[in-house]
Formats: structure tokens, sequence, C-alpha cells
């Protein structure tokens, strides 16, 4: 499984630099993080419709297009995925309560440490709460 995932990683960091036309990577990449940001949450809405109709397989495939552009949204942010398993390590054995709580108030941007922080390695973080104003203004 983290072979999968390894592969991947490191075919959507080379692919980053090709020629839009010649690789999707790259051309979502040519049109910036808001498009790879918004691509993560169309397969995020996609999966959820997917889960909820209770087919397996549109599930499964919904979740590779998932992790596929959450992938691509973690190496346009200069988020490197070995931080993602590190802080999927931190919290084993923590009460997902307990974590929640512990988390800093303040969204960091992109590329940024936490305060404190002394692994030199960008992280992202956007607090312990959501933002709830709506991302697209309407009327």
């Amino acid at each position: 499984m983290a072979d999968t995932l390894d592969r991947l990683v490191t075919t959507i960091a080379a692919r980053r630099q090709a020629e839009p036309g010649s690789s999707y990577v790259a051309s979502l990449f040519a049109k910036g993080l808001p498009k790879i940001a918004q691509k993560v949450g169309e397969e995020a809405v996609e999966s959820v419709i997917a889960a909820l109709s209770g087919d397996a397989r549109a599930l499964t495939g919904e979740a590779a297009d998932l992790i596929f552009h959450l992938l691509v949204l973690l190496e346009a942010g200069g988020v490197p995925f070995a931080d993602v398993l590190a802080e999927l390590d931190r919290r084993e054995g923590v009460s997902g309560l307990d974590e929640k709580a512990s988390r800093t108030a303040e969204p960091r941007p992109l590329g940024t440490k936490p305060a404190g922080s002394d692994d030199g390695g960008p992280s992202l973080s956007f607090g312990s709460r959501p933002d709830t104003r709506p991302l697209i203004r309407r009327g």
C-alpha cells in the first residue's frame, strides 16, 4: 500500500514541470492552487455521493480520485506527504477529541510552520474549526 502512494507522490512531483498539454498533473499545476483545491472538493463530494448510494465500485473509484487530487494539492502547497504520515503517526493512540482540542485556533498559510516547531518542514493547518463562511457568494 505505501509503495503505491510513494510511487504516486514521486510521479506527481516529476510531472509538475511537464508541459500542461502532455500531462494531466502538469495541467492542474498550470491552473494553480485554487483549481487544484476545487478538484479536491469535487472529488470529496463525489466520494460522499458514491458512499451514500451504496455503490462500492463507485466509491472505490471516487476515493482513488480523491486521494490522487489530495496528493496533487499537497505537492502544490509544498507539504510533503511524509509530513502527513508523520502527523498521523503523532496522533496514533490519542483520542480524536483530545487531538482536536489541542490544535491552535489561528490558521497558518501554506508553507509555514506552527509556532515552536523546529522540524524545518512546511505544514498545513486550518485551526481547530473550519471556516464556515461560504466560498462562493450568491446573489
